[in-house]
């Protein structure tokens, strides 16, 4: 009997090969692009829902909609992609709806961001950051914010951006994978990982596979989808306290609490606060306003910086006073940098 991991990859090979699991959908050309998110119901697909609306699907796109309903049920994974005619659908399966069963899907870039083409400009302070060589050297950068505000991509870019300027070599552990990272970027490469693809990997083992894995006498990188329990944060941690550069995201409502979350998630203990006063060097809380991603960050020098030593006392609401200053220099003009020059 064929295994769960060996059908989900079987389907994802299929899906990224074929197009249309049907003639009745090849009737009339649909442009997804004019798709950002689809919500279809499987109880009734007529009452399916497409964005930006919301409206119903058109009686011409029912056939497309039953396609990606067959395909969505296909999927023993509550967290799944389907691949289309050269898109991909990041899809969730949401049970608590009172009217049944929905499958919520977002249509996600064909190319991989970089920071140059980000959908609005990063602040140059901030991009002269992510490209610095100084995190050759290893360390965290952490993306954090609400769902839909611009972490994951500008993570992603900031992957995809120092692979192109570096080279090296990077690894993703992603539950589904989100961007089309895997492959060639300038003379860096990154492997992409579905960890979803095997039920019995916790993320935690998943991450000490990948750095197991790590080229010797390579620049490495390890790029995290999001930070779910214990073992992935202590695993997360000590690869960045051991000189591999880790791009990680996870939620949160501010850089003060996006910090304690994540060192809460760890342990919250001396040990692992000491693990992430050595391994921080940049958390940015990132907001979209008026279109525009607004990011907040701070910035950490290394484990001898009073930021450090806050974190490893435990003291974290003065860590606000770090925030504020940092951003008071960054409106000044001044630049930020690794060094601790401003």
């Amino acid at each position: 009997m064929q295994s769960k991991a060996a059908t989900d990859l079987s389907n994802l090979s299929r899906d990224l090969a074929s197009g249309p699991l049907d003639k009745s959908s090849r009737k009339i050309r649909i442009d997804l692009r004019d798709f950002t998110d689809v919500h279809i119901s499987a109880a009734n697909i007529n009452n399916s829902l497409v964005f930006p609306g919301p409206r119903n699907p058109k009686p011409e796109e029912l056939d497309l909609f039953t396609t990606f309903l067959k395909r969505a049920e296909e999927n023993l994974n509550d967290e799944f992609m389907i691949h289309y005619e050269g898109y991909s659908f990041r899809g969730h399966r949401e049970k608590n709806a009172t009217d049944g069963v929905w499958y919520r899907m977002r249509r996600q870039p064909q190319v991989p961001p970089t920071i140059e083409t980000l959908p609005t400009a990063l602040p140059l302070w901030l991009s002269t950051l992510l490209l610095s060589p100084t995190l050759k050297g290893g360390g965290l950068l952490y993306f954090t914010g609400s769902p839909a505000q611009g972490k994951t991509t500008t993570a992603s870019a900031t992957l995809v951006s120092r692979l192109a300027t570096f080279g090296g070599y990077a690894q993703t552990i992603e539950d589904p994978p989100e961007m089309p990272l895997n492959g060639w970027h300038g003379k860096g490469f990154c492997s992409q990982t579905w960890v979803g693809l095997n039920k019995a990997d916790t993320w935690g083992e998943a991450i000490k596979g990948a750095l197991r894995s790590m080229p010797a006498g390579t620049p490495c990188m390890l790029y995290i989808g999001e930070v779910r329990d214990q073992e992935c944060a202590l695993t997360m941690l000590r690869a960045a306290s051991n000189g591999f550069l880790v791009i990680a995201t996870g939620f949160a409502n501010d850089i003060l609490t996006g910090l304690q979350s994540l060192a809460k998630l760890a342990g919250d203990t001396e040990s692992t606060r000491q693990s992430l006063a050595n391994a921080l060097r940049l958390i940015c809380y990132m907001r979209i306003s008026d279109g525009m991603i607004r990011p907040q960050c701070l910035v950490s020098t290394g484990n001898q910086s009073s930021i450090a030593a806050k974190i490893r006392s435990g003291d974290f609401p003065q860590i606000q006073n770090d925030i504020n200053y940092q951003a008071q220099q960054t409106k000044l003009g001044k630049m930020i940098t690794f060094d601790g020059d401003t």
